[in-house]
């Protein structure tokens, strides 16, 4: 299983956060000869996130996904460049290209945070093996002890707020779901979720 070491780079430099917690979680995955370059010069972010999913296409989402580089282009109705969104049509994330680590439209993160955000996210929703339950507030702050907070601002996606924890071979996300708080835990390693079969509550769904 990957470890968390990752996450040292999220303070300081999340592209490299970025490239380590994709490389670690999905090294099972083969990887394939690159398509080719994109056509248009983008921000490092983005192209770092690129240059991993021309090798490993699974890492543009299995729900929600990042936009190809063949896709980008201007959209005068969103004012910017789209480069992700929801799988039936929900929301858009939009940039403007000319900076460094541009700002995402309608997020609390630049294009780094929120490629890491939507990175982690999407693993923990795809993930194999997953657990699932909705607690009170106060369960939920228990279950989350034994994790370790990532250090970027809550996520909007699935639903806002979204908290992102972590633990080796695993990510766990929480967000409210009416008036209680839904944790969803996913790992592509089955083992990783052995620790939490019997977390003081009662999974609504476990396969781990």
């Amino acid at each position: 299983m990957p470890g968390v070491g990752w996450l040292l780079d999220v303070p300081h430099d999340r592209v490299a956060a970025l490239r380590g917690f994709l490389t670690g979680w999905y090294a099972d995955v083969p990887e394939r000869e690159p398509d080719g370059e994109p056509s248009i010069e983008l921000p490092e972010p983005l192209r770092v996130f690129y240059e991993l999913a021309a090798r490993r296409p699974i890492v543009y989402g299995s729900q929600d996904e990042i936009r190809r580089p063949d896709e980008l282009a201007y959209d005068e109705d969103f004012g910017g460049v789209p480069i992700a969104e929801e799988s039936q049509g929900v929301w858009t994330r939009v940039i403007t290209l000319g900076a460094d680590d541009p700002l995402v439209y309608d997020d609390a993160e630049p294009l780094c945070g929120f490629l890491l955000q939507f990175a982690l996210i999407d693993a923990a929703i795809s993930a194999p093996y997953a657990g699932q339950a909705e607690l009170t507030e106060a369960e939920c702050d228990r279950f989350v002890e034994r994790l370790i907070p990532v250090p970027l601002a809550p996520a909007r996606l699935p639903a806002d707020p979204t908290r992102i924890y972590v633990a080796p071979g695993l990510v766990a996300i929480v967000f409210p779901t009416g008036d209680r708080i839904g944790p969803t835990v996913g790992s592509r390693w089955r083992s990783a979720l052995h620790e939490l079969r019997e977390p003081g509550f009662d999974w609504a769904s476990f396969d781990g």
